[in-house]
């Protein structure tokens, strides 16, 4: 997987990371770490069919990591120092709520792009490793796994930020290319690992690019539902499974993706979930396993279900071969 970080994200990233070793150094004669979740966009890779987001997608099924905006936690619960970055439990559960209304009304704009993946800083020389701290709260432990599975992850996936160089980025002349920043005659990078069949995949270094790379254009992409065609194309297929005498319910699953509940006879539940590209990427279907443990099984679709428009798709006829309305 390589990971793809555009110039607007990069700046947003080096910004914050310029902050707080130009503080620590000011303030205790140390650079200090620094936190950043980046919101990013997921590249199947080749032969890979996109997964929803209730789906665990793991390393093997990506091509890309686009990360193209950047979400920066409160100052007022940040708790940094030159080998630790964590957050106060003071007032932490109001903070949250409101770190998480901006990330939310970020996704609002960008709807392809979701947290996947946490970026933190080794402001010293030799950084691109991930400590045990890293290993435990980023990758091993319960609320690491939560974490990932409620974002339809089955891969944990870190970002390092670190310099190559003895010398800390203090100069007021620094620049950004495509390996990261570089501030007189240092240069900061950002490292990424990924986990994998039980262990760290190391992905090197993160390439900057040009907010006109196509990767960072597909991210920036509407999806189809939020297209004056497609929201209508939305609304149409509803009020006609609700005619059909299906029991439906209609939302936005995140990465872009919306979600179609339905009842079926027999108490069965299936989703169908579409990708931000239809109708030229597929829907996926799955049956309801589970809903208190997100467990779904995956089903076949017909064939020759996603003609080259959205006007010839039908999510009642799919309904039908999928059974008969409760």
């Amino acid at each position: 997987m390589r990971v793809l970080i555009s110039r607007a994200a990069a700046v947003a990233i080096f910004t914050e990371v310029r902050r707080w070793v130009e503080f620590g150094i000011q303030t205790g004669g140390a650079p200090l770490e620094s936190l950043v979740y980046p919101l990013s966009a997921m590249v199947p890779a080749p032969g890979k069919p996109p997964l929803s987001p209730l789906e665990l997608v793991g390393l093997e099924q990506v091509a890309e990591l686009v990360i193209d905006q950047v979400a920066i936690p409160p100052d007022a619960v940040k708790q940094f120092s030159p080998h630790n970055c964590h957050f106060s439990a003071v007032d932490i559960e109001r903070a949250n709520q409101e770190f998480n209304a901006s990330i939310d009304e970020q996704l609002a704009r960008w709807p392809r792009l979701a947290v996947l993946s946490k970026l933190h800083t080794h402001p010293f020389a030799g950084g691109a490793f991930l400590s045990g701290g890293d290993m435990y709260h980023g990758v091993t432990s319960p609320s690491a796994r939560l974490w990932r599975r409620r974002r339809g992850l089955s891969t944990a996936t870190l970002h390092v930020a670190y310099p190559d160089g003895e010398q800390a980025l203090t100069s007021s002349a620094w620049r950004i290319d495509r390996g990261g920043v570089r501030a007189g005659t240092t240069r900061w990078r950002i490292h990424s690992w990924a986990s994998s069949r039980g262990r760290m995949e190391e992905l090197g270094d993160a390439e900057v690019v040009s907010v006109r790379h196509p990767s960072v254009v597909a991210a920036r992409r509407r999806p189809y539902w939020a297209t004056r065609s497609g929201g209508r194309w939305c609304d149409q297929q509803k009020a006609a499974l609700r005619e059909a005498g299906y029991r439906v319910s209609r939302n936005l699953l995140g990465r872009g993706w919306r979600r179609y509940l339905l009842d079926l006879a027999a108490g069965a539940q299936v989703v169908i979930a579409l990708p931000p590209d239809l109708p030229v990427v597929s829907p996926r279907v799955l049956r309801v396993v589970n809903a208190f443990t997100d467990t779904f099984e995956p089903l076949p679709l017909p064939d020759r279900l996603c003609p080259g428009s959205l006007r010839r798709l039908s999510l009642l006829q799919l309904a039908r071969h999928l059974g008969a309305a409760a």
